[in-house]
């Protein structure tokens, strides 16, 4: 599978480099992974904005799925004009606001997620973990049809569940927008050493941090995490496109 980091900022975009927002791609198929701020303009620069059928929201957080509506507008559009024939799945949390919107919208379609469920769309099966966080929300693994696996954590405190879901993953990525030192279980956060933590305990192959802060150097915020033993630990960068 590819994955291509469309945004990985924390809060708002960065100039014109989003907040949370990961393509994945395989035989012909793509799904979204989040759909935070400036993720719908940006990500029409590796595909059609109306070839993407499935959007997996990890929970309603703007930097998460703030762009959620233009995606929804942009199907809308393209059904009436017949354009495509199919309705915009988006699979979310129940517990939101937003879901009674979705559920309303005439060309798209709620598809609730929850832990110990999962979907399968084209060549990949996702499943699901429920995280430490003030809303609902959820990790996700992302398995394609020949083993290979791609591990998103999404907003988290530090959760021994969340290394044995992550477990092997061939790409994990980790969000983590808080330097050594802070406390972020009361926000449903992890920091940079816990993120390391992370990386190592679940032995995955490639680690890159996500959901960035605005202020500081991020490098000490990558440092951090290399103090654990671990394989390859990257920040992520918009336009990154990885092979696994």
């Amino acid at each position: 599978m590819k994955v291509i980091i469309i945004g990985m900022w924390n809060s708002f975009p960065k100039g014109l480099e989003p907040t949370s927002g990961y393509l994945i791609q395989k035989d012909g198929v793509s799904i979204l992974l989040d759909a935070g701020s400036g993720v719908a303009a940006n990500v029409q620069k590796y595909t059609s904005i109306h070839d993407i059928d499935h959007i997996f929201l990890s929970h309603y957080h703007h930097d998460h799925a703030g762009d959620i509506e233009a995606f929804m507008l942009a199907r809308k559009m393209a059904r009436q004009l017949k354009r495509v024939d199919r309705n915009l799945k988006i699979y979310g949390p129940e517990s939101g606001t937003i879901v009674k919107t979705i559920r309303r919208a005439k060309y798209s379609t709620f598809m609730p997620i929850r832990a110990q469920k999962h979907y399968t769309v084209g060549p990949f099966q996702i499943e699901f973990h429920r995280n430490e966080h003030p809303v609902e929300t959820y990790a996700m693994r992302v398995t394609d049809n020949e083993g290979s696996v791609f591990v998103h954590t999404s907003d988290s405190s530090y959760r021994g569940s969340l290394v044995r879901f992550a477990f092997g993953a061939d790409l994990l990525i980790i969000d983590c927008k808080l330097y050594e030192g802070f406390d972020g279980k009361v926000d449903g956060h992890m920091n940079a050493e816990q993120a390391g933590r992370l990386a190592s305990k679940s032995d995955a192959q490639m680690t890159l941090l996500a959901n960035l802060p605005h202020h500081g150097e991020l490098e000490v915020l990558l440092d951090s995490a290399k103090q654990h033993p671990t394989n390859v630990v990257r920040l992520a960068e918009a336009g990154m496109k990885i092979e696994i």
